[in-house]
């Protein structure tokens, strides 16, 4: 404990908060780019300036306080898994893109967070509420696109190292090689050994974790008005974890593989944009047990694929109104090596315990779905209206409908009150489908319906947002029973979700603030209005920041509330605090020094029962641009 203190005096104390820059535009709302003020729905976007500030380790520790957001599935540290719960939704709920393109790791589920690389992230934009009627299934609770494309000529090398052994390098140029051409190259390597998150189990060891990623982006501009550019992204993890048990067939080390590939043409002029793109992307995780070896006859290997097309067109028909048209065409694929133990006779009375196994196929059927979508937005001062409409057809489940309704009027005094209307679905996952031991072929498509109330001011030195909000999911999927036992099937159930958001954003002195409050109450309506597994009603977060002689200092403080480890335990887990402090200073005009602190106070918490979250944590690095 001595030596972690004596590191945190060696990081000036102060606090955090957001640049005092903010954004101007955003592609996130409607797919085209337009002014961050226009969108009619809470909208957050983390910059690249943000991000280096920050110095995050990972997506979870940059996305954490955001409102609005939960990471109640985080088995441990760097690398271990990490499921965001958006607004009490699911934690496939939420829509992940990569670059505007569905990930193909939500084929057969939802996203890890904690395998995502960070340092090729140029900016992050994170929607709250239902998008369906843009982006189609999956976008009940919000969407999070990760944008790694970049205008900006620069040039960077960085290195961190810190605690349980931590070390990081990251490469990237971003250059414009002609008047019309730019390429974009990043490449990045990160390792720790780690801790052990589950120290209860009989397995004394530490479960590090080990990732690199590349990143390749070309642009080129035909002309004034038409460009063309296609990006590549790639990264690759290697997990170890605990097993629930020391038994053969539980896995402790796994591997992760992904990539996605984009091309795309666009048009733009003063009233008319659209826009043709394509992308291809695969996931695979494959995992055993370690003393087993690879070739171990107890493992599993999921391999999924995404394929789209999408095409849009926007017509400015006045300087106060648009018209938007598209279409999307998706293939999701189970890939044909996908394979898992699966176990043919539990032992009921005793946890995790089965009596026999065999390896089986994991398969699925490729399922194509089709929409085509429409928005027309139109302001008379002081009214803005929005109407969108989506129909999608899933093969497998047939047609949805989906579509959103938003009205906002322009108050007094920098005043403004938004009311919308939304509704979403998602189609069953393969996991949740055809699982082997678990199939649920019976399962049918979740489906939201959810009111929305916001209300902001915004001042020459302080801005403020409240939303109200209420949604209710039809045929919500969840897992009534652990997994130990053989109804471990998902089915389906019916919840209702109401909540608060309160963001504020101001400046005292030199010391800029960004302060949330999140209330979220979300039951299982068919079930005595039980609570939903690891959603805190509670969750609170404050961020500062402030530039003294050339150096940037900042503060971080988040509060989460108790909640439930799981729907079929009495086990609540206690809230907890945790603080984080960081420093950048430039060295010289190109040399920047920074360092961070995570959990400042050694805070002993846990996010999922039995395995500890990170004690407290340090790092140092330097960045040199050319």
């Amino acid at each position: 404990m001595s030596k972690k203190w004596l590191a945190a005096t060696l990081l000036p104390w102060a606090a955090y908060a957001q640049n005092s820059s903010e954004p101007t535009s955003i592609t996130i709302y409607n797919r085209v780019e337009q002014p961050a003020t226009s969108a009619l729905a809470p909208v957050e976007v983390i910059t690249k300036a943000e991000i280096e500030r920050r110095q995050p380790r990972s997506l979870v520790d940059l996305l954490e306080t955001l409102p609005g957001m939960q990471f109640g599935s985080q088995s441990g540290g760097i690398g271990q898994l990490s499921s965001l719960f958006v607004r009490g939704t699911n934690s496939d709920h939420v829509l992940v893109l990569f670059n505007g393109k569905p990930m193909a790791e939500m084929v057969a589920g939802n996203v890890d967070f904690s395998q995502l690389p960070v340092s090729n992230v140029e900016r992050i934009e994170y929607i709250r509420g239902p998008r369906a009627a843009i982006y189609g299934s999956k976008a009940i609770g919000g969407v999070v696109n990760i944008i790694t494309t970049s205008q900006v000529n620069s040039a960077q090398v960085g290195f961190t190292t810190g605690s349980n052994d931590y070390y990081a390098t990251d490469v990237s140029i971003n250059q414009w090689v002609t008047d019309n051409t730019r390429l974009q190259l990043a490449t990045g390597y990160r390792e720790t050994r780690g801790y052990d998150v589950k120290p209860d189990n009989n397995q004394p060891d530490r479960d590090g974790f080990e990732s690199k990623n590349l990143t390749l982006g070309l642009e080129h501009q035909l002309n004034q008005n038409w460009t063309l550019d296609a990006n590549l992204n790639g990264w690759q993890g290697d997990i170890e974890f605990d097993a629930r048990n020391d038994k053969a067939w539980n896995s402790d080390l796994s591997e992760k593989t992904a990539y996605q590939a984009d091309a795309g043409i666009r048009y733009a002029n003063q009233q008319r944009n659209g826009q043709l793109n394509i992308s291809y992307g695969e996931s695979e995780l494959i995992s055993w047990r370690e003393s087993e070896g690879e070739n171990s006859q107890y493992k599993t290997n999921t391999s999924t694929a995404i394929t789209q097309v999408t095409g849009l067109t926007q017509y400015h028909y006045t300087d106060t109104g648009y018209a938007l048209a598209g279409m999307d065409w998706q293939r999701e694929r189970l890939l044909s090596d996908s394979i898992t133990t699966k176990c043919d006779a539990y032992r009921l009375t005793s946890p995790y315990d089965c009596l026999s196994s065999s390896m089986v196929r994991f398969d699925a059927p490729d399922r194509d779905n089709t929409g085509v979508y429409a928005s027309v937005f139109h302001t008379w001062s002081p009214l803005s209206v929005e109407l969108t409409g989506r129909v999608d057809d899933n093969e497998q489940f047939g047609t949805h409908g989906t579509w959103q309704s938003t009205l906002s009027v322009d108050l007094p005094e920098q005043h403004k009150a938004t009311l919308s209307y939304g509704t979403a679905f998602k189609a069953p996952s393969f996991s949740q489908l055809y699982w082997p031991g678990s199939e649920s072929t019976e399962l049918k498509p979740e489906e939201s319906e959810n009111w929305e109330l916001g209300l902001t001011g915004d001042y020459q030195v302080l801005n403020w947002q409240l939303s109200l909000y209420r949604n209710q999911i039809d045929n919500l999927i969840v897992y009534p029973a652990p997994f130990y036992l053989a109804a471990n099937s998902a089915e389906n159930t019916d919840a209702l979700i109401k909540g608060v958001e309160f963001v504020v954003k101001t400046t005292t002195g030199l010391l800029h603030h960004t302060a949330s409050f999140d209330y979220t109450d979300a039951e299982d309506i068919a079930n005595d209005k039980s609570q939903l597994a690891r959603r805190a009603k509670r969750k609170a977060s404050w961020t500062g920041d402030i530039d003294v002689a050339d150096a940037n200092l900042f503060a971080q403080v988040l509060y989460v509330g108790e909640r439930n480890d799981s729907a079929y335990t009495d086990v609540v887990l206690p809230s907890y605090t945790i603080w984080n402090i960081g420093a950048r200073y430039p060295l010289t005009q190109q040399l920047t020094l920074n360092g961070k602190i995570n959990n400042l106070f050694d805070k002993d918490y846990q996010v999922v029962d039995g395995y500890d979250a990170p004690d407290m944590e340090f790092y140092v690095g330097a960045d040199y641009r050319f």
